[in-house]
């Protein structure tokens, strides 16, 4: 597979970029096209610079690091020939953007602690599951549920699945090998809960947007995976869904979304204040879509933009 790939070489503790390009778009392309590419810059959103851009798969997303910063795996479809989300796949690459391979059909990859198996969410059938990180020897854990995360302790797996007629937030202790809800059974506020929800740190938390049944807004919140009685606090709170995507930054004390606006911007936030989300002041040749990801050493935030019209 041919990449285009303007990239930083990353480390764990790697905090200088430099941007490398290490192929040239074919003399045939058209310079401008619609197609997503993943930038990186400071955590403040400081000094973007273009970092990795797939030419066979027009649609990139679900961006996400190995925890030892290693490798990078997201999903991607190749709009440009009619897919559609039905098609996703899942590619993982070096960090460095070189040695991009497709390694199965599925969507929002999350690694383990170890970097050696990902979960992940399939279309079909609907459902999120287990693989090795080369895409071997695939699991269901559950059908019917998604957007599926690994805690970053190792021990427990985040998804959404529905009991009652509600969207409830499941979690799987892997070392019990037991599944409970964190919303207790009908007391879920949700009707619905996104995609690329993301852990904290310490694996105490879980940050998604969700959508409340009783008056149709759109909410950002975190809540103690012990359960809701043991913490919960709304952030955010908007009549139009803002991006679905969130990112806890390595330290703790920022978690990144996009906002509910067009053009949409990212807005960042500190889990442990009760001041509303900020914007990051990020200018890119490109319109922000919202997908989000640190590196794990938190120097860099890495985003993707859409190409203009």
């Amino acid at each position: 597979m041919k990449s285009i790939v303007y990239a930083a070489m990353i480390c764990t503790t790697v905090t200088v970029i430099q941007g490398l390009n290490l192929s040239q778009l074919n003399a045939d392309e058209k310079p401008k096209v619609n197609r997503t590419r993943f930038y990186i810059a400071s955590p403040e959103g400081k000094d973007p610079k273009e970092y990795y851009v797939s030419e066979d798969y027009y649609n990139t997303g679900s961006p996400t690091f190995s925890p030892d910063g290693s490798k990078l795996a997201h999903d991607c479809w190749k709009s440009q020939e009619g897919e559609t989300f039905s098609n996703v796949k899942i590619m993982v690459a070096n960090a460095d953007g070189s040695d991009p391979k497709i390694i199965g059909a599925g969507a929002m990859p999350s690694f383990s602690p170890g970097g050696n198996r990902i979960v992940f969410s399939q279309p079909s059938p609907s459902g999120v599951a287990i693989m090795n990180a080369d895409g071997s020897n695939r699991t269901l854990i559950e059908s019917g549920a998604w957007g599926a995360q690994w805690s970053p302790d190792g021990k427990k797996i985040a998804y959404r699945a529905y009991t009652s007629g509600k969207a409830n937030l499941r979690i799987y202790d892997l070392i019990e090998d037991t599944k409970f809800d964190v919303f207790p059974a009908g007391e879920s506020p949700y009707s619905s809960i996104s995609w690329n929800m993301t852990w904290s740190p310490d694996s105490q938390w879980v940050c998604f947007l969700g959508r409340n049944a009783a008056d149709k807004m759109y909410e950002v919140v975190t809540v103690n995976v012990a359960g809701m009685k043991e913490g919960y606090k709304v952030h955010y709170r908007s009549k139009v869904s803002p991006y679905q995507d969130m990112a806890w930054h390595p330290q703790g004390d920022m978690i990144v979304f996009g906002s509910d606006t067009k053009p949409r911007q990212l807005l960042k936030f500190n889990p442990a204040e009760d001041k509303a989300p900020e914007p990051l002041d990020i200018k890119v040749d490109g319109n922000i879509n919202g997908d989000v990801s640190f590196t794990p050493d938190g120097q860099h935030l890495l985003f993707n933009a859409r190409d203009k019209e």
